[in-house]
């Protein structure tokens, strides 16, 4: 799709990804942008860009986000899903609570998302989700993180047969990234690696939205598939030294 002269929605906006991705929205000609945090400190300031706070787990707030962001830009042609967080754990004697906040925020708020999108808009729209490698493998220490986006996955793999022909769906799968998701976890877990600048990875997520592409890797780390189980075992390592 042509990326000037869009009005772009993006979720999770406020650091990381989400805020590098906003960033480089803004250098294209004729933009828009609604940007969505729950704080949205970083966001003032920075051209074509309207902050919106709020709090996504919920459907009421999906849904005035929505019709805020038509109102605010006069239409909608995108919508660019980066909010998520993750927990860093030994899966041990976990409440129900704990479980459905991880959820709601990385699962549920991008399918509602969806489905509200559609449901408000006419024409061609572009709706981009954001994953991660961990949808594609598991890794010890992020079982509950990894099985939203794994969940994610799935959705991908059977929601691109049976998606409208006007909407471009795409799923985005970055390794970790050097921003502060993990600082927010604990500030003494020992870090995934290898960790990607996360303007790299924006700038792919940007290639592939202008490509029309279906799925895009943001480091070419992920071909190396057949190291996973040796990273794995490392990873189970780790996990337990952190333990202790």
């Amino acid at each position: 799709m042509k990326l000037c002269g869009k009005k772009y929605l993006v979720t999770g906006a406020s650091s990381g990804l989400g805020l590098a991705i906003t960033k480089r929205l803004t250098k294209i000609k004729g933009t828009k942008i609604v940007a969505v945090g729950r704080n949205i400190k970083s966001l003032h300031g920075i051209p074509k860009v309207r902050p919106l706070s709020l709090d996504i787990t919920t459907s009421q707030n999906i849904e005035h986000m929505l019709d805020e962001s038509i109102h605010l830009m006069g239409g909608l042609d995108c919508v660019i899903a980066c909010a998520g967080f993750g927990y860093y754990e030994s899966f041990v004697n976990q409440d129900y609570e704990h479980i459905e906040r991880i959820f709601k925020t990385n699962v549920l708020s991008p399918m509602y998302t969806l489905e509200c999108f559609l449901t408000k808009t006419t024409g061609d729209i572009a709706f981009v989700a954001i994953s991660s490698m961990l949808g594609k493998f598991g890794l010890p220490g992020m079982a509950l993180y990894s099985a939203t986006k794994h969940a994610l996955d799935g959705f991908h793999d059977s929601y691109r047969y049976e998606k409208p022909k006007r909407l471009h769906y795409m799923t985005v799968y970055p390794i970790s990234l050097k921003t502060r998701f993990w600082g927010r976890i604990a500030t003494d877990i020992p870090l995934p690696y290898p960790l990607q600048n996360a303007d790299t990875a924006a700038r792919a997520v940007l290639y592939g939205l202008r490509e029309n592409k279906q799925t895009v890797y943001t480091s070419l780390v992920s071909r190396l598939a057949p190291l996973i189980p040796l990273y794995q075992h490392i990873g189970k390592l780790r996990l337990e030294r952190w333990m202790k």
